[in-house]
């Protein structure tokens, strides 16, 4: 089998050693919660003392990062490197001053090619994290991953925080910021490596290594944020050792305010004559007992001051103070003022998110109820996380008969008068066995109802009998019904299940990235499309289906693996509201 013919050639692995970054970027973005849409990108720099012909490689070569982003990069460079400012900077020991140059060339290359993918970045709404370069042959190669602007918008990061003098800096802005640079930390240690992409299997470490590292480096942000002179500490494995520790048979609730104690926002209940250190987790956790509603641990990220709060003039967006909230066994989150940062779990961290995309309930349940309103929609998407939130399984039917079914199911439920359903009223009446019953208004006809139905090819003998009863009774075809389910082991299911909202941009780029695709790039388009099939309108559809044939056409080399993709057809039940642009 020949091999495919690489123009812009750096070293003989750098197709596997990209892809390799690729699929640790999406399996990373995919365990921690988010859309694994990254991509990776390898920008080379040829070394100053190389004559090779290509001054810049671009890896792929495909053309979707073209040549010409990077126009005047080599000059850009030399310009870094020459204001350079470790230029005046000299150390005390040889061997330093020996590696500053290439220090500098190394920080000259990557600042360099980020400031050339800024225009790229703009045009097509992504951000680019630019890793630290090696020399690989001729080249200074910086790995690159990009992921969709969206993403930030689904996930916020801390805004931007000018830097005081004497401050290196004060953190990553978000857990998604740490976890890519931690990818690309791996790709640069991988570049050190004789032939960098010929081994990909175990040659850097794994989705869920790389999420712990990058939840101990997002630890230090409050520290280096409220601390002028932060000492590195492991704070993530501190605070994961708190919360699995009981006191006395009960578990951690309560909240710790990391937070300069010299804070003029600081209000202190009680102050400790001597602090508390964070390495003492059992003494910090029989401090947590006494955390109790509206009283927090006044801490920076080592040292327990005593118990307090922060005034209510205290503005977070001066992202001086942060919150670490204990909300179950091994369960807590940090956050600063009401934006919740990430969360861990069994000492697993994931993104802020709720089981279900908000707009997409809301698109829903508009969809499959037209004659209710958005304010309905929004009073059983706070019922939904209301019920969520209680320590015990329940259900609730939505239902547009539900007038008549309460008559009909009367034997068997306790039926009121039409009452529109808060959530004070929700936690009384799911306390008792049976679903609660209501109208697409919100408005409860009854509760402790036993449902009826029956069995169909949706049940499973996998799940509980209050999940199969929902399934029976919501399958029935004659009225509209949905159920939110909430198992007693925390498992939360909506029936029908909701369908995501896609953007309509989004499917279009990968439609013509498709259409323009070759035998060695179309896979991603395809992928992407091939799982997104119901999104699909008839015109892209049409479009595909000639892109399809058009690479079935084309001649393949022997040994050439080619995955042959199924006609695309529009969904019938596809309709506008489906999109979230």
């Amino acid at each position: 089998m020949a091999g495919r013919l690489i123009y812009l050639f750096m070293w003989g692995y750098q197709v596997s050693y990209r892809i390799s970054i690729q699929c640790l970027a999406r399996d990373v973005l995919k365990k921690l919660g988010a859309e694994a849409e990254a991509e990776a990108l390898l920008v080379g720099v040829r070394s100053p003392d190389s004559q090779n012909r290509n001054q810049v490689c671009v890896e792929p070569e495909d053309g979707k990062w073209p040549l010409s982003l990077f126009d005047g990069l080599l000059a850009a460079v030399e310009s870094t490197f020459q204001s350079h400012h470790l230029q005046d900077i000299f150390f005390g020991d040889e061997p330093s001053m020996r590696d500053k140059p290439e220090w500098m060339r190394r920080d000259s290359v990557r600042t360099s090619v980020a400031k050339a993918l800024e225009t790229f970045d703009l045009a097509h709404d992504v951000i680019s994290f630019c890793g630290e370069p090696r020399r690989i042959g001729d080249y200074y190669v910086a790995p690159v991953i990009q992921i969709p602007k969206a993403t930030f918008i689904q996930f916020p990061a801390l805004p931007p925080k000018s830097i005081e003098e004497g401050r290196r800096g004060y953190g990553f802005r978000s857990l998604i910021h740490a976890a890519m640079y931690a990818v690309l930390h791996e790709a640069t240690e991988e570049l050190h490596n004789p032939d960098p992409g010929r081994f990909t299997h175990h040659s850097m470490r794994g989705a869920e290594e790389i999420i712990r590292i990058a939840a101990k480096d997002f630890l230090h942000t409050p520290g280096l944020s409220i601390e002028k002179r932060y000492i590195h500490t492991n704070l993530f494995e501190a605070l994961n050792f708190v919360s699995s520790l009981m006191y006395e048979g009960a578990k951690g609730i309560g909240h710790i305010i990391l937070v300069d104690p010299e804070n003029e926002a600081v209000e202190f209940l009680a102050k400790f004559v001597e602090p508390v250190p964070f390495r003492e987790p059992r003494w910090v956790r029989k401090i947590l007992q006494m955390a109790t509603t509206g009283v927090g641990i006044i801490a920076n990220s080592q040292y327990i001051y005593g118990l307090g709060q922060l005034k209510a003039s205290h503005n977070p967006s001066a992202q001086d103070a942060f919150t670490v909230a204990f909300v179950d066994h091994y369960h807590w989150e940090l956050r600063c003022g009401s934006q919740v940062l990430f969360r861990s779990h069994y000492a697993e961290p994931k993104l802020p998110q709720e089981p279900f995309e908000k707009p997409a309930f809301l698109a829903n349940y508009t969809r499959l109820f037209p004659l209710s309103s958005q304010e309905d929609g929004l009073h059983l998407w706070n019922l939904l996380l209301a019920q969520i939130r209680q320590e015990h399984g329940s259900m609730i039917v939505v239902a547009e008969d539900a007038a008549s079914e309460a008559q009909r199911l009367s034997k068997q439920a306790t039926n009121i008068l039409p009452t529109r359903l808060s959530e004070e009223l929700l936690r009384s009446v799911s306390s008792i066995d049976g679903t609660i019953l209501l109208d697409p208004c919100g408005h409860c006809h009854a509760f402790g109802v036993i449902l009826d139905g029956e069995a169909n090819d949706k049940c499973t003998p996998s799940r509980g009998s209050r999940y199969n009863s929902g399934v029976r009774y919501v399958q029935e075809k004659k009225h509209r019904r949905l159920a939110i389910v909430v198992s007693d082991d925390r498992t939360v299911d909506i029936i029908p299940p909701l369908r995501r909202l896609v953007s309509r941009r989004l499917i279009e780029r990968h439609v013509a990235a498709f259409e323009v695709a070759n035998l060695d790039n179309y896979h991603d388009s395809r992928n992407w499309l091939d799982k997104h099939r119901f999104y699909i309108n008839a015109e892209q559809c049409e479009r595909i289906n000639m892109a399809i044939a058009r690479l079935d056409e084309l001649p393949k080399e022997v040994g050439l693996i080619y995955f042959g993709t199924e006609k695309f057809d529009a969904h019938p039940e596809m309709e506008e509201s489906y999109y979230s642009d």
